[in-house]
């Protein structure tokens, strides 16, 4: 998984809004901190332990490539939005 897209499955998970979250940012802040606050855990280590799951998330086609995929996704009003995604090896 890219780096961005793990900061944007820590910004899911810590319940972070887009105003919390660019709150963050321009305070020089980074994901560590309310990350060790609610799980004890660096962003470096979120990243391990997201990309050890992810092979457990459903099979899914991407709809842009038409690639199979593991993906984290997020469902909102009836459709799915990709947050982390990995290509799918046999």
């Amino acid at each position: 998984m890219e780096h961005i897209q793990i900061q944007l499955l820590a910004e899911k998970i810590l319940g972070l809004t887009p105003e919390q979250t660019d709150a963050l940012v321009d305070r020089g802040e980074d994901y560590d901190t309310p990350l060790k606050e609610r799980f004890g855990i660096d962003l470096q280590t979120f990243g391990k332990i997201a990309n050890a799951l992810i092979p457990l998330t459903p099979i899914i086609q991407e709809p842009n490539t038409e690639k199979f995929i593991h993906a984290f996704v997020e469902f909102q009003n009836g459709h799915g939005t990709i947050l982390a995604k990995k290509d799918f090896a046999e």
